[in-house]
């Protein structure tokens, strides 16, 4: 798989993770595998490509690739021989890439004096290749440096775990990735300003997202929830079902998830909507007024409970086999939480 590759300088607001691996690298104390723990889109993999070029850079500056070598030549065109990258093959990597990866090993880098092998969403192994993983790891060869990426390391064996270094990747904050989009893909404001919101401290969230039509799905279901949720919880959890679809699990699991993780901020914003918070804290702006009428038929409790649960369900929706029931549950919790909060206020004003 061909990538370009990337200075450590350039990588976005995960400054902490940089300098653990500079140091790593000037004091010569790499270890032999490392585990990079964060939400996707948070620069894991970009980081984990600098990492290899300034690992296999002949005239490194600063503590990174100089660019211009061969070796960062070949990174940034996608053709250094020496980086390997395992991705899921369809929904999981599988026990032959992991044995082929194996086989790899027992021969010298081609041309680097480090073999780095990155392994995206690692949590996507199968038991049987997580296992045959883990050998690898118990007797790992020199010469080669693993880096597994992973959101969740819980997700992952504990043996495999215990054998990497960790490096913690942070959300970004909203202003920077804001303005990340503005000045380097040329992103206007506004567009900017509300991506960045819902992103969840994911750069690469907020890209792709920029680059759909993510923005118009986005209003259909803000009107939608704002719409359904007044209706008996039968034709609440038909309308979610309808909305998902019936195609392959993939193209069911974006859908739910898109609309779960839409939801997840519309009930933030009610929240806070509710707690007569600034408007430029929340991030569907665009519909405050919606929102100051919706937030009233909740408490301050069961719009917490609401948030957590859409949360929860987008945490197990790779988990999950029957994507069907699990945004049926969903729905149908949301539900049960709706239509208490005018009581509630009405109470306090005749108190």
């Amino acid at each position: 798989m061909k990538r370009s590759c990337i200075s450590f300088s350039r990588i976005l607001g995960q400054e902490r993770a940089v300098r653990l691996l500079r140091e790593a690298i000037s004091k010569e104390k790499t270890a032999h595998a490392y585990l990079f723990v964060g939400t996707q889109g948070t620069g894991k993999t970009t980081t984990a490509l600098a990492f290899c070029q300034a690992l296999n850079c002949r005239q490194p500056v600063g503590g990174e690739g100089c660019g211009r070598c061969p070796p960062c030549r070949k990174l940034s065109s996608g053709n250094f021989p020496d980086l390997v990258i395992v991705e899921a093959d369809g929904q999981n990597i599988k026990i032959e890439q992991v044995r082929e990866l194996d086989r790899s090993f027992g021969f010298k880098s081609v041309e680097a004096e480090y073999r780095v092998t990155i392994v995206r969403r690692a949590e996507a192994m199968t038991e049987e290749a997580a296992n045959a993983f883990l050998k690898m790891l118990e007797e790992p060869p020199s010469g080669n440096i693993l880096v597994l990426t992973v959101t969740e390391p819980l997700d992952l064996l504990p043996t495999i775990v215990s054998r990497c270094q960790r490096v913690s990747f942070r959300p970004i904050p909203a202003d920077l990735i804001e303005k990340w989009l503005i000045e380097n893909q040329g992103m206007e404001k506004d567009k900017a300003s509300l991506l960045s919101k819902m992103a969840a401290g994911s750069p690469g969230k907020a890209l792709d997202m920029g680059q759909g039509d993510f923005l118009a799905k986005r209003q259909e279901l803000l009107f939608a929830m704002n719409r359904v949720i007044h209706l008996p919880a039968p034709e609440i959890v038909e309308w979610a079902l309808g909305y998902i679809g019936k195609g392959k699990k993939e193209q069911k699991e974006a859908a739910a998830g898109l609309m779960l993780g839409v939801w997840k901020t519309w009930y933030r914003d009610l929240f806070l909507s509710r707690a007569d918070c600034p408007e430029q804290l929340l991030v569907n702006a665009d519909f405050s007024r919606e929102l100051k009428n919706a937030c009233e038929d909740f408490t301050m409790d069961n719009l917490s409970e609401s948030f957590f649960i859409l949360d929860q369900a987008e945490r197990d929706l790779q988990r999950f086999r029957n994507l069907d029931l699990l945004v049926e549950n969903s729905v149908l919790k949301l539900k049960g939480l709706y239509g208490r909060g005018r009581k509630t206020g009405q109470q306090r004003a005749v108190g």
